[in-house]
């Protein structure tokens, strides 16, 4: 399967219909304000079925071997996992939901997520997902996560989610569109989740 199919999978058949479970399903945990950690496990979880669904209803293995954890922060060899840093520099991290192989297969998908009120290393989580969606270096001496297919930076609230993607464009991660979805609600009762824009860059010599 070619970069571009897996990527359009990633995207539209996998995180899409995630999110809108996620607020399907979970939406008074977002409304009465959990914790981050939880409606990212809870994304997590529906990701992980909505992948087994998939390989179920087309016929396919693309994630047989995939799994949708939260706060991993290993590398399949049991060492600490590290992203390379704007100083170029292998720096600690864990990513808050990867869909991981938990080996040598590179990871499919990084998200960061942030309540809408949430500021605090928000240009941080937008470095590390740059860095993992980069491709390895010709010579690779520190030891980093990189060529993750797809980044998504995820800013959500009761009201609206927003997702800046980041891809490899000519060797060098790049935040290349974004999607904005707004609640449909009937007081505080949740009706559905829409999606009202959708933007991407366009690139020479993608």
């Amino acid at each position: 399967m070619i970069d571009r199919e897996k990527r359009n999978i990633i995207i539209y058949d996998i995180l899409q219909p995630s999110l809108l479970r996620l607020y399907e399903m979970d939406y008074d945990n977002i409304r009465f304000g959990v914790s981050e950690r939880n409606i990212c496990g809870r994304l997590a979880h529906h990701m992980e079925n909505i992948m087994r669904e998939f390989d179920r209803n087309h016929n396919s293995d693309i994630f047989i071997h995939y799994f949708a954890d939260v706060e991993y922060n290993r590398m399949g060899n049991g060492e600490l996992k590290h992203y390379e840093n704007s100083e170029h520099l292998p720096q600690y991290m864990v990513s808050d939901l990867l869909i991981q192989s938990r080996g040598e297969p590179r990871n499919l998908l990084a998200v960061e997520m942030k309540r809408k009120s949430n500021y605090v290393n928000r240009d941080k989580d937008r470095e590390r997902l740059e860095a993992l969606v980069s491709p390895m270096p010709v010579y690779y001496t520190l030891q980093c996560v990189y060529g993750t297919v797809v980044g998504a930076f995820i800013i959500y609230s009761t009201e609206k989610v927003i997702v800046e993607f980041y891809e490899n464009i000519n060797g060098r991660g790049t935040k290349t569109g974004a999607m904005e979805f707004e609640c449909r609600l009937e007081g505080t009762k949740f009706l559905k989740l829409e999606k009202t824009s959708e933007i991407w860059k366009q690139f020479e010599n993608k």
